[in-house]
């Protein structure tokens, strides 16, 4: 159960609306496979906490919009690092919606699931080897040694590797979010 209500729409404040708006209305807008908001209208999962401070709401929302949909890495490597740090965090809202999510991105449903137990998915693309590799040493150490470094940035580049550490951020950042709010997916209610 939630520790945090749903904010009804018609009690936000004009800057709490905007952000409601650009979730709802804007580019994310059929191509989320999860419930964004519920039949009243109120934001789920954990944008609903967004609400709490529209200045960091604005800001998450549109950090929220980047990582999404205008990061150089593909869809596929984005879901990699995801699912590995949902996993390493336990966090099952970010597992509910990153399941239905990855499998869009083209993952398996084996890629998927080892991913979620926490087991290497035994990826053959470099790209997503070193994405992965990369995930997992800064979600278990929260730095990178001199060659795994250097193996980044000759794979990925370092905007990609930048990216990566945002992935990883992000989602942490995320997932303690969800946990403090205690903030469960749809089927566990």
């Amino acid at each position: 159960m939630s520790r945090l209500r749903l904010f009804e729409t018609g009690e936000l404040n004009a800057r709490q609306w905007a952000i409601h708006e650009r979730l709802t209305t804007g580019r994310r807008v059929g191509r989320t496979p999860y419930p964004i908001v519920d039949d009243e209208g109120r934001l789920l999962g954990p944008t609903n906490a967004w609400l709490l401070s529209p200045a960091i709401g604005e800001a998450f929302e549109l950090l929220g919009g980047a990582i999404r949909f205008d990061l150089s890495v593909s869809h596929r490597i984005r879901e990699i690092v995801t699912l590995q740090v949902a996993q390493h965090r336990d966090s099952p809202y970010e597992l509910y919606a990153h399941r239905l999510t990855a499998p869009g991105a083209g993952l398996s449903e084996t890629e998927i699931e080892d991913l979620c137990a926490g087991r290497d998915p035994g990826l053959t693309d470099e790209r997503e080897q070193v994405a992965y590799t990369v995930t997992r040493a800064l979600i278990d150490s929260g730095d990178l040694g001199d060659d795994a470094y250097e193996q980044a940035v000759a794979v990925l580049g370092a905007q990609g590797l930048f990216e990566i550490t945002v992935l990883v951020g992000w989602y942490q950042l995320t997932a303690t979010q969800l946990a403090v709010f205690g903030v469960e997916p749809p089927h566990a209610r």
